[in-house]
């Protein structure tokens, strides 16, 4: 495939507005880079994205659609299609908060956050799939929830493991297309999700843990190495769930 760093390189990133999705949305962003932005609700938080990006010299789009629906992600499919006739990459970085203890948890809830923080990544690879072709590769974005026991975070946790796991399964299928598939694992970043999860869980703290290296986890450390499995380098990478937490999940380190 095109590698980010050089030539033409078209890219959906979903739930690429806000967070680690917009970090790589701009990681990738550069003269040659036609980039599309799927988000949900904030139109606000859309625009601004657009103007980063195109800032870098990328061509970019937003589509306003939900992805948790089979409809939300051929309508951004098609959008897409109408732009260009294939994708290098394809991004599922969408989601949202919703917790709750499964037991009492709201099942509208529990089913939202699993549409949309994993069943659409399923939905948008089969609404794309004729924009998917040798050397396309799909990124999805998992967090620590997935084998952490986190307090409320069943319904998303979920989403991720399914997701994840759906990835592998995807990555066998597809490898005689050449096309690839992972999973990028994330610890914990300070963005508006995270916030929101705390906020509603009361499980807010001082601030953010602290990695051994002495600073927190950034979305641009995400950023760098999707960029890194987006490109020629990660060809080999598949079906893998790379995990990036600063070293956080090895140590016991109190932060």
């Amino acid at each position: 495939m095109n590698s980010p760093y050089e030539g033409d390189f078209s890219a959906l990133i979903a739930g690429g507005s806000k967070g680690i999705g917009l970090a790589i949305a701009v990681r990738l962003a550069r003269p040659g880079a036609r980039l599309f932005v799927a988000y949900h609700r904030d139109d606000s938080a859309a625009a601004t994205a657009l103007e980063r990006l195109r800032a870098k010299g990328a061509t970019a789009w937003a589509i306003k659609a939900d992805v948790g629906s089979e409809a939300g992600a051929q309508r951004v499919a098609d959008a897409v299609r109408n732009e260009v006739a294939h994708l290098d990459a394809l991004v599922h970085s969408a989601a949202v908060a919703n917790p709750g203890a499964l037991i009492t948890q709201n099942m509208s809830e529990v089913r939202q956050a699993i549409e949309i923080g994993g069943m659409a990544l399923l939905y948008l690879v089969r609404a794309a799939s004729r924009l998917l072709e040798g050397g396309s590769t799909v990124l999805f974005l998992s967090g620590a929830s997935t084998h952490l026991v986190l307090p409320q975070h069943g319904a998303l946790a979920a989403a991720k493991a399914l997701g994840d796991c759906m990835i592998r399964y995807l990555a066998i299928e597809c490898a005689p297309r050449g096309i690839n598939f992972n999973t990028l694992g994330s610890g914990p970043v300070d963005t508006e999700l995270l916030r929101a999860v705390r906020s509603q869980t009361g499980t807010m703290t001082n601030g953010m843990p602290v990695t051994p290296s002495g600073r927190p986890l950034e979305a641009d450390d995400l950023a760098e190495v999707a960029a890194f499995l987006l490109s020629k380098g990660g060809t080999m990478i598949r079906g893998q769930s790379i995990l990036v937490d600063g070293g956080l999940s090895v140590t016991t380190r109190k932060t």
